[in-house]
Formats: C-alpha cells, structure tokens, sequence
C-alpha cells in the first residue's frame, strides 16, 4: 500500500510561499514545469543558492499557504480540546488541534496519511504524539483526488505550559523537502 503521492504529482524539495493576492486573482495558474524551472536557476547567478538555502530553513506562520509541487497547504488555526466525559487529556498535557487545509493541483490523485505525513516538535525538540481520541472534525487521510481540497484537524499531546511548537509537513514519505510552521501559545484559541 503505498501512502506517497502517485507519480504524477511534482514534489520538489523546497517549499514555496503562496501569495494569496496572486493565487486570488489568478485562480488555477499553470506553472513552468521543475525541468523549466530547474534550466532557469542554473542559469542564474550563484548567489541565488544562499537563497535557497534559506528558503529549506524558513519557517511559516499561521495562516500561510505554501506550495510543495502539486500540493498547497494552510494551517488554518490552532485550538486546545479539554475532552469530554469519557476522555480527557493525561494530567499535564494537553491536546493541541491544528486545523489545516490541503490541496491538490494537478491532475492525478494523491494518497494522503496525516501519521507519516506530519509530525509536531515542541519547543525542547521532542517530537510529540498524535492523539487519536481527542474530538477533531474531520481527517487529513485518504485519496485526495485531482484538483480536490481535504481540510481536517491534526491532534496532538503536548505539556502544559510549553509555549511554541513545529509543525512539519512532509508530503513525500520518503524525505524530500519539509514545510515547517511555528504555532505559538498565543495564537491557540
């Protein structure tokens, strides 16, 4: 069972911002393909690779889009779930949801899994579990057809009291190119 995006979908190792006044005036533009855009960058001067270099390392806020091939995606918003009567977070944890959003531009579908497709740092390296009785709406799981957006909440055990996490988004399984994002306490509802 295979749990990477299908070949036809592009998957470079950088992620790129998305502008969202141009993707809103523009709807689905066509792009140059990576050969294209590939022959374009090693035309270009060599300053350009310390770019690069900080482009991998960059982080993203909440609220951004960012493009990894043929695939967009949003954190939307951060909240915290309290449980209910029947499941509660262990004392000293909490479970931080993030609702995010995925896209899908190309013409071929994608098998998406939000267990080998993403993973939450806290703020001393450790990565944390994903809780899977917290009440999230919706699933960042299954086929993701052509041109279609899936939207989910991601639950996570987290301590109190820490203040900032990582999010990572790695949409090829197999290590070629992060998204990362802070969430901060703050912006947890």
């Amino acid at each position: 069972m295979a749990l990477t995006f299908s070949t036809g979908v592009s998957m470079p190792t950088e992620p790129e911002r998305v502008d969202p006044e141009t993707t809103a005036a523009s709807g689905n533009e066509s792009e140059a393909t990576d050969t294209g855009e590939a022959d374009t960058e090693a035309s270009e001067a060599t300053d350009d690779s310390s770019e690069s270099e900080d482009a991998s390392s960059e982080h993203f806020a909440v609220g951004e889009t960012v493009k990894m091939g043929d695939v967009q995606f949003t954190v939307n918003s951060a909240h915290w779930d309290t449980g209910g009567e029947f499941a509660q977070p262990d004392p000293g944890t909490q479970w931080l949801l993030i609702d995010a959003t995925l896209e899908n531009t190309s013409s071929e579908s994608a098998q998406i899994s939000s267990m080998l497709m993403f993973k939450l740092m806290d703020e001393q390296g450790y990565s944390r579990d994903m809780s899977l009785i917290a009440d999230t709406k919706g699933s960042l799981d299954g086929e993701l057809g052509a041109d279609q957006m899936m939207r989910g909440q991601l639950a996570y055990v987290v301590d109190e009291g820490q203040t900032q996490w990582e999010l990572i988004f790695e949409p090829n399984v197999f290590g070629s190119g992060q998204a990362r994002y802070v969430i901060t306490a703050d912006q947890v509802q």
